[in-house]
Protein backbone atom coordinates (compact mmCIF):
# COMPACT_ATOMS: atom_id res chain seq x y z
CA UNK A 1 0.00 0.00 0.00
CA UNK A 2 1.12 3.51 -0.89
CA UNK A 3 2.04 6.41 1.84
CA UNK A 4 -0.95 8.34 1.14
CA UNK A 5 -3.61 5.37 0.90
CA UNK A 6 -2.11 4.09 4.18
CA UNK A 7 -2.68 7.89 5.54
CA UNK A 8 -6.27 8.04 4.42
CA UNK A 9 -6.98 4.50 5.99
CA UNK A 10 -5.51 5.91 9.07
CA UNK A 11 -7.46 8.91 9.10
CA UNK A 12 -10.49 7.01 8.09
CA UNK A 13 -9.82 4.52 10.89
CA UNK A 14 -9.24 7.36 13.78
CA UNK A 15 -12.76 8.82 12.47
CA UNK A 16 -11.24 11.55 10.08
CA UNK A 17 -14.01 12.25 7.11
CA UNK A 18 -13.43 13.98 3.74
CA UNK A 19 -14.79 17.15 4.09
CA UNK A 20 -13.74 18.29 0.74
CA UNK A 21 -11.21 17.91 -2.42
CA UNK A 22 -8.78 20.76 -3.42
CA UNK A 23 -6.08 20.84 -6.27
CA UNK A 24 -3.13 20.57 -4.03
CA UNK A 25 -4.78 18.86 -0.86
CA UNK A 26 -7.84 16.82 0.60
CA UNK A 27 -9.45 18.04 4.00
CA UNK A 28 -9.98 15.25 6.55
CA UNK A 29 -11.96 16.32 9.68
CA UNK A 30 -12.85 14.90 12.69
CA UNK A 31 -16.63 15.45 14.76
CA UNK A 32 -15.41 14.35 17.58
CA UNK A 33 -12.20 16.08 18.12
CA UNK A 34 -13.05 18.98 16.05
CA UNK A 35 -9.56 18.86 14.34
CA UNK A 36 -9.08 19.09 10.73
CA UNK A 37 -6.25 17.77 8.72
CA UNK A 38 -5.03 18.63 5.63
CA UNK A 39 -3.60 15.74 2.99
CA UNK A 40 -1.42 16.91 0.25
CA UNK A 41 -1.54 14.88 -3.30
CA UNK A 42 1.86 14.86 -3.59
CA UNK A 43 3.17 12.25 -0.50
CA UNK A 44 5.65 10.18 0.58
CA UNK A 45 6.68 8.35 3.35
CA UNK A 46 8.07 11.50 5.80
CA UNK A 47 4.93 13.23 4.79
CA UNK A 48 2.76 9.96 6.45
CA UNK A 49 4.94 10.67 9.88
CA UNK A 50 3.59 13.83 10.22
CA UNK A 51 -0.18 12.84 9.03
CA UNK A 52 0.25 10.51 12.12
CA UNK A 53 1.96 12.76 14.41
CA UNK A 54 -1.35 14.90 13.58
CA UNK A 55 -3.47 12.32 14.44
CA UNK A 56 -2.20 12.02 17.46
CA UNK A 57 -2.20 15.48 18.26
CA UNK A 58 -5.85 15.52 17.00
CA UNK A 59 -6.70 12.88 19.57
CA UNK A 60 -5.48 15.71 22.80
Amino acid sequence: MNARRQAIKELNDNGYTLVRNGAKHDIYYSEETKYTIPLRHDFDDEDLKVIRREIKKGGR
